[in-house]
C-alpha cells in the first residue's frame, strides 16, 4: 500500500510538472507576442503608414484610379473604414476555412470508417457535418458583409473589382448556390442512401468548396500580384479589358500558390480547432465513454493540425518566393521593411505550436505508451522539446530594429535573425511536426491503447485547447501579412487604398481587431459545438427510450 501511494504520488507529481511546463509556454508565447506588437513593431517602422513610405508612387496613380468619392465617416478614427473591412473579413475567413479543411477531414474520417467500422470515426464525421452545416450560414452573414462594406467604403477599388472579376465572382456565386445544395443533401442523406453515394457527395462537397475558394483567391491573389502593370478598359461585352489582360489577372502570377497554401493552413486549422472542442467536451462531460471519445477526438484532431502545420511551412515558403519573383518590392515590405514585425508574429505562433503539440504528447505518454516505449520514446520526446526550443528561439529573432528598412545604415542588424538560419529552423519544425503526426496516427490506430483513452492530464487539456487558440489565430495573422504588404494599394500598384487612409492598420489597433475577432469566433464555436456535438451517452439515452417505447406498444 505504501509503494502504491508513494507510485501515485510520483505520478501526480509529474503531472503538476507538466502543467506548468505547458503553462509557462502559455504565458512566454503571450508575452513575447506583446513585446513584438509593442515594441518591435514600432521598432521596425511598424508604425509609419504605408501611405507615408511609399508617397512616390502613389503620386504616378492614374487619375481614373485615384479619384476621391465622398465616403461615410464611421468613427473609428482614419483607419477606421479599414478596420470594418479587417473585422468582417478576418473573422469570414475562420468560418470559410471550416468548409475547406473540414471537407476534406470528414470524408477522410468516414473513409477511415469504412475501412475500419470503428464508429468513433462515424460519429465524428456527424458531428463535424453538423457543425459546418449549422456555421455555413455566419461565414456567408461575414462574407456578404464584407462585400457590403467594400462597396460602400473602398468604391473605386469594388467598381473596378467587380468589372474585372465579373466571371470569376459569377463562378463563385453559382458555386456558393451548390455548396448548400451539396451540404444539406450531404447531411440529410445520411444512412437514406448507399455509403458509395454518400461518399460520392462527400467528393462533390470537397471539390465545390475547392474551386469556390479557387475562384475567390483569382481575386485575392491579383490584388497582390495582378500581372499586369494597368488596367484598360476597352469597352462592354463578355470581357471589359483586353482577353489577354484578363486572363493575366484572373491566372496570376501567385494563383494556385496562395490555393494550395490556404487549403494547408485550413486542414491544420480545422484539425487544431476539433482538438480544442474535444478538450472543452472532455471537460463538460462527466461520463466515462464520453470522456473516452473526447479525449480521443482531441489527439485525431492534433494529427490533422499538425499535418496541415508541417504542409503549410513547406508551400508558404513556396508562395513567398513567388511573390518575390513576381512582386520583390511587396516581399521587402513584408520580409525586410516596416511590416516584417507580422512575420515575427506569424512564426512566433508557429513555434509555439509545434512546441505545444509537444507539449501535449509529453504529458500524454504515461499511459498511451506501453513502458518500453515510454522509456524508448522519453528521451526522444525530451531532444524534440529541446531542439523546437532551440528552432523557435531562431524564427522569433527579429532581423534589425532602430528603422524601417534592415538595409538602412542606421539599422542595428540582429546576427540571428538572418534567413540563412530561419529557413533550416522552419523546416526543421515542419519535420519534428510530421514526426509527430505520424506518431499520433499510429496511437489512434492502436486497438491495444482502447482501455487508456478517457484519462486527459491537465497539461494535454491546456495544450490541446491552446492548440486551437494558436491555430486560429495564425490564420488572421496570415491573411493580415498579405493584406499588409500590399498597403498601400488594394490592386498593387494600380489602384490605391485611398489618400486619405492611412494603411495598414497600426498594430495595436490590429491585435484589439484579432482579439475580438478570435473571441467572437470561438463564442460561436463552442455554443454551436454544444448542439452538434455526438455524445455516446446521448445514443444510450435513445436506445433505452426506444426500448422503453416498444414494450409500451407491445
Amino acid at each position: 500500500m505504501v509503494q502504491l501511494d508513494a507510485e501515485g504520488g510520483r505520478i501526480a507529481e509529474w503531472h503538476r510538472e507538466r502543467l506548468i511546463i505547458v503553462s509557462a509556454l502559455v504565458v512566454a508565447v503571450l508575452v513575447f507576442l506583446a513585446v513584438t506588437i509593442i515594441v518591435i513593431a514600432p521598432l521596425q517602422g511598424g508604425t509609419i503608414p504605408s501611405t507615408d513610405l511609399l508617397k512616390g508612387a502613389l503620386g504616378n496613380v492614374s487619375p481614373e484610379f485615384g479619384q476621391e468619392m465622398p465616403l461615410q465617416d464611421v468613427g473609428l478614427g482614419p483607419s477606421g473604414r479599414s478596420i470594418f473591412i479587417a473585422f468582417v473579413m478576418e473573422t469570414h475567413i475562420l468560418f470559410a476555412n471550416l468548409q475547406l479543411g473540414g471537407s476534406i477531414i470528414i470524408v477522410a474520417t468516414l473513409i477511415i470508417f469504412a475501412r475500419s467500422r470503428r464508429e468513433r470515426y462515424l460519429n465524428l464525421a456527424r458531428s463535424m457535418t453538423l457543425f459546418n452545416l449549422i456555421l455555413f450560414s455566419t461565414g456567408a452573414t461575414f462574407a456578404g458583409a464584407g462585400m457590403f462594406f467594400f462597396i460602400s467604403l473602398f468604391p473605386t477599388f469594388a467598381s473596378n473589382a467587380f468589372h474585372v472579376y465579373w466571371w470569376p465572382l459569377l463562378a463563385e456565386t453559382i458555386l456558393f448556390g451548390a455548396e448548400i445544395f451539396i451540404i444539406y443533401t450531404f447531411w440529410f442523406a445520411w444512412d437514406r442512401i448507399s455509403g458509395r453515394w454518400h461518399l460520392a457527395l462527400g467528393f462533390a462537397y470537397i471539390l465545390d468548396v475547392f474551386f469556390q475558394t479557387l475562384s475567390i483567391d483569382m481575386l485575392a491573389s491579383g490584388m497582390l500580384t495582378p500581372g499586369v502593370n494597368t488596367i484598360t478598359y476597352t469597352g462592354g461585352g463578355l470581357f471589359t479589358i483586353p482577353i489577354a489582360d484578363t486572363l493575366q489577372l484572373w491566372f496570376n502570377p501567385t494563383l494556385w500558390e496562395l490555393q494550395f497554401h490556404r487549403l494547408g493552413a485550413a486542414i491544420g486549422f480545422v484539425g487544431f480547432v476539433v482538438a480544442a472542442l474535444g478538450v472543452l467536451h472532455y471537460r463538460d462531460r462527466s461520463s466515462l465513454e464520453d470522456r473516452k471519445q473526447w479525449d480521443w477526438v482531441a489527439a485525431y484532431g492534433i494529427a490533422w493540425g499538425v499535418l496541415g502545420l508541417a504542409v503549410q511551412s513547406v508551400l508558404g515558403y513556396v508562395y513567398m518566393s513567388k511573390i518575390l519573383q513576381s512582386q520583390p518590392a511587396a516581399f521587402e515590405v513584408m520580409m525586410h521593411g516596416a511590416r516584417a514585425w507580422e512575420m515575427v508574429v506569424m512564426v512566433t505562433l508557429y513555434s509555439a505550436l509545434a512546441l505545444t503539440v509537444i507539449a501535449y504528447f509529453t504529458t500524454r505518454r504515461d499511459r498511451l505508451l506501453s513502458q518500453r516505449m515510454t522509456k524508448r520514446l522519453r528521451n526522444a520526446f525530451r531532444v524534440f522539446l529541446i531542439v523546437a526550443a532551440v528552432l523557435a528561439f531562431i524564427l522569433v529573432q527579429p532581423s534589425w530594429l532602430g528603422a524601417s528598412l534592415r538595409f538602412d545604415p542606421t539599422a542595428w542588424v540582429n546576427p540571428l535573425g538572418l534567413m540563412r538560419y530561419k529557413y533550416p529552423a522552419l523546416f526543421g519544425l515542419a519535420a519534428i511536426g510530421a514526426v509527430i503526426a505520424i506518431f499520433d496516427a499510429v496511437l489512434l490506430t492502436s486497438a491495444e491503447k482502447e482501455g487508456e483513452w478517457g484519462y486527459l492530464t491537465k497539461g494535454s487539456w491546456v495544450a490541446g485547447l491552446f492548440a486551437g487558440l494558436l491555430g486560429t489565430a495564425i490564420v488572421n495573422v496570415m491573411g493580415f501579412v498579405r493584406e499588409a504588404g500590399r498597403a498601400p494599394w488594394t490592386v498593387y500598384n494600380i489602384i490605391p487604398v485611398s489618400q486619405n487612409t492611412p494603411t495598414p492598420i497600426p498594430p495595436l489597433q490590429i491585435a484589439g481587431v484579432w482579439v475580438i475577432s478570435i473571441a467572437i469566433t470561438w463564442l460561436i464555436f463552442w455554443t454551436v459545438s454544444k448542439v452538434t456535438a455526438y455524445h455516446p451517452e446521448t445514443k444510450e439515452k435513445v436506445q433505452l427510450e426506444q426500448q422503453i417505447e416498444e414494450q409500451g406498444d407491445a
